[in-house]
């Protein structure tokens, strides 16, 4: 009589959509194509939903394994159902597995329900696990494997496949058809990978198993997408660590493109990109954005302090090199946007606040993301020992709801995230991560970039003095709606034990924004009440008249609200052309210049507005109805012209 083996791998959803089980599905697939398991071992289908553990644990029938597929999304989940599971069933094997899981076999001690420990890639030494446990076999012969003995835990070697192309898709070979038709009305997202491995290895990072790049099959890469293409699937997340690295991925997008054009799918396609640019990835990225098939090409920075890059074991493109490759996708109609980590070890307060201005410098208006830097047990970040050495202190907090709802059906599940190095205080750490929110709420989100741009390029101001003295004029100068709004996401910040750091209300929907998404929302909507209260600091820099009342009209007027989607003036100064231009080139003149700009989304609510514009929209600045994708019409006249 077969065994029955179930595959687990909870899905992280964002409101309705779920991803499908890829990982549990490459398993699952890879285990089906050997006679010997399937004559011993029944594999129904992947659970993936996130339901109540009574409803869920009703899905297991006689279960005798059971294998979690493990990240900070569903730990909690999966700890609390393994347990029940053992209660019901007290003969069953639990098996966990994924990057959650400790590189050694520690887990094992404190979690008894836990009978196996599954390291790194999981397809082959599954099969080999369910062989042994089948035939009898030593459990020391199968690879990336911790288990109790006598005489204690046994963590055996390690082994990584070089050779991909005997590993079936789960699309191509059905491992999700049985889910899709269980559940009908959900949105499932697909996750592909092109390939494992990573070249790099950032203290921070635990992604691939492996620095040896290892390719799928080409012809099985086509295929998968041709598949999500044709089942429909909106949304694509590729799995690579660096796409663009290899030469074929210029045919892979143009391939993700042709089905999108043939089937009307995928509506994204939303790749890692390289973390060194370079022809391929502007490729890729110009193939894929054009085709409105990606939001925009990543460049990836993480910090700009030497001594920290340093520490984390990662080398950044130079600031010139950043400068000119913004430049070229700009020119070519491209959004950009840059990530940076806050708390990596050697960095300080002033290091990183001018790190972010340092990238403004170099043109980087468009778009950014902070985020806080997490610790994950297989990253050198997670090793006691380096802890230890750069005076790192963590703090264990809720998981954000951030562009999804938290609905965790009664088991929540945590981040454990850097609040202290031995060069950034906890306070400096807030601090850091305050000034970025002003930062990207006024600059990225557009409410005053232009002013910002204008003072820089005209009047030599630093952005760095620029939004230290919004900063200090919010902080310290303010005491209306501007300073209480920002006041609050401060003392928010501040207190990492409650760690309420999703901003939401009702009225831009049960989703939670990042609090930058969030000040802006309200800013935005609040209208003349955030107008009049700014209207001191910009005076403060003392443009002259009649240039500070066009600018401010301007700056004010080209930023889409509720009701507005379109924006036809006249000004007295060549505003559109000077601002549009990434490379500062291009001078101020007076002329008798007209512009329409047209950025209809359809929008009716605030909640479409949140979701439009300052979700989906945010990295091709949505919010400007000059974005890249607007119908603008610019036209100028006069002796300047």
């Amino acid at each position: 009589m077969r065994k029955n083996f179930y595959l687990v791998q909870i899905g992280v959803s964002y409101s309705s959509p779920c991803f499908l089980p890829y990982s549990a599905g490459c398993i699952s697939a890879y285990l089906k194509q050997d006679k010997e398991i399937v004559s011993a071992y029944h594999i129904p289908d992947i659970i993936v939903m996130r339901e109540k553990v009574p409803a869920v644990l009703r899905r297991f029938v006689q279960p005798d394994i059971v294998a979690f597929s493990s990240y900070i999304w569903n730990f909690e989940y999966n700890k609390t159902v393994a347990r029940a599971l053992k209660a019901l069933y007290p003969d069953v094997l639990i098996v966990f597995g994924g990057h959650q899981v400790s590189p050694d076999g520690k887990m094992l001690e404190e979690y008894d329900y836990i009978d196996f420990l599954q390291h790194g890639e999981g397809e082959e030494s599954t099969a080999l696990l369910l062989k042994a446990l089948h035939n009898g076999s030593p459990l020391r012969e199968v690879p990336n494997l911790s288990f109790r003995a006598d005489g204690g835990t046994v963590t055996t070697p390690r082994y990584t496949p070089c050779d991909l192309s005997c590993y079936p898709s789960p699309y191509l070979t059905g491992e999700f058809d049985g889910i899709m038709r269980e559940f009908p009305d959900t949105e499932f997202h697909a996750t592909l990978e092109t390939n494992r491995g990573c070249p790099y290895e950032c203290a921070y990072c635990e992604w691939c198993f492996t620095k040896k790049l290892r390719p799928f099959p080409m012809e099985k890469v086509k295929k998968e997408i041709e598949w999500i293409a044709s089942h429909k699937l909106k949304y694509t997340y590729c799995a690579d660590a660096n796409f663009g690295i290899l030469d074929r991925d210029v045919e892979i997008a143009r391939y993700v493109v042709e089905m999108k054009k043939k089937y009307g799918y995928p509506d994204v396609f939303k790749p890692c990109y390289a973390k060194e640019s370079d022809d391929n990835v502007f490729e890729a990225g110009y193939l894929l954005n054009k085709n409105n098939t990606d939001k925009g090409v990543t460049l990836a920075y993480q910090t700009l302090s030497d001594a920290a890059l340093e520490n984390i074991g990662r080398k950044n493109l130079t600031l010139k090199r950043f400068e000119s490759l913004d430049i070229r996708y700009t020119q070519a109609g491209i959004p950009t946007y840059t990530e940076l980590i806050l708390g990596l070890p050697g960095e300080t307060r002033e290091s990183f606040c001018r790190g972010i201005c340092q990238l403004l410098e170099s043109g980087q208006n468009n778009s950014m993301t902070v985020y806080e830097c997490q610790v994950y047990p297989n990253s050198r970040m997670g090793d006691p020992d380096y802890q230890k050495k750069h005076g790192i202190k963590t703090a264990v907090i809720p998981m954000l709801g951030i562009h999804y709802n938290p609905t965790f059906n009664g088991v929540g599940e945590h981040l454990e995230i850097i609040t202290e190095t031995a060069t950034m205080p906890k306070a400096d750490w807030v601090a850091s991560y305050m000034f970025a929110v002003v930062l990207q709420t006024f600059h990225h989100l557009g409410l005053l970039r232009f002013f910002a741009i204008f003072l820089h390029r005209e009047a030599g101001e630093s952005y760095y003095d620029f939004y230290t003295a919004l900063f200090r004029f919010i902080y310290e100068e303010s005491d209306g709606y501007l300073h209480a709004l920002f006041q609050e996401l401060y003392d928010r910040k501040a207190d990492t034990d409650t760690a309420d750091w999703t901003y939401q209300k009702d009225i831009f929907s049960s989703t939670g924004w990042y609090f930058e998404e969030g000040a802006f929302l309200e800013l935005i909507r609040s209208g003349d009440v955030f107008w009049d209260e700014i209207l001191p600091f910009l005076r403060s820099f003392g443009i002259p008249e009649p240039l500070f009342g066009e600018l401010f009209a301007y700056q004010r007027g080209i930023l889409r609200t509720l009701e507005k989607h379109e924006v036809d003036v006249t000004v007295h100064w060549n505003f559109y052309p000077y601002f549009q231009d990434q490379s500062g080139n291009t001078r101020l003149r007076q002329v008798n210049a007209h512009l329409r700009a047209v950025s209809d989304l359809g929008i009716k609510t605030w909640a479409d507005y949140a979701r439009r514009v300052v979700w989906f929209g945010k990295r091709w600045s949505a919010m400007l109805l000059t974005n890249p994708r607007a119908e603008v019409e610019y036209t100028e006249e006069g002796p300047e012209a």
